[in-house]
């Protein structure tokens, strides 16, 4: 290995550098069960949740919308499970071999099928309902963040395999 990439890989002490972009997506995937299961409180307590109410912003509307629910089950809690799924994987890469070696797809692909349900849930907001919840935009924002940071991560790690 040439010295300029052992200089990027370890730091003078030897140990390995961080993953930036690992510890970026757990802070991501962290303040995404923050807001999800916020939400999912919400829901299952029958509280609305804090809201800006100015003119299309109105979460009670989106929060009590039959839109809320697939197959019975409330879509905050299905976020704060798939919050919770890229949390548990980004925490075992270092952990468990098996991580180690498919942390990086399975986090793509959690974040994909999340990007692609909540950008559904988003056209019911605009195009059905006409009416935002901040906190499903939050949660949007952050899942779309972490299928980018996690598709820069699966790249860099699959590029020397395919050398």
């Amino acid at each position: 290995m040439s010295t300029a990439k052992t200089s990027k890989a370890t730091l003078s002490a030897g140990v390995l550098a961080p993953d930036w972009l690992r510890l970026a997506s757990i802070v991501l995937s962290v303040l995404g069960i923050l807001v999800a299961g916020y939400m999912t409180w919400a829901e299952l307590t029958d509280n609305e949740t804090v809201c800006v109410e100015a003119g299309s912003i109105d979460c009670a509307a989106v929060q009590d919308s039959a839109y809320a629910k697939t197959l019975g089950v409330p879509v905050a809690l299905l976020g704060l499970l798939g919050y919770i799924a890229i949390l548990g994987v980004l925490l075992l890469e270092d952990q468990l071999a098996i991580a180690a070696a498919y942390g990086r797809t399975l986090v793509v692909g959690f974040a994909l099928f999340g990007v692609i349900f909540q950008t559904y849930l988003t056209y019911i907001e605009a195009a059905v309902l006409e009416k935002w919840c901040q906190w499903c935009v939050a949660s949007y924002i952050l899942i779309t963040a972490l299928l980018i940071i996690g598709a820069f991560r699966w790249r860099n790690f699959i590029r020397p395999l395919r050398s």
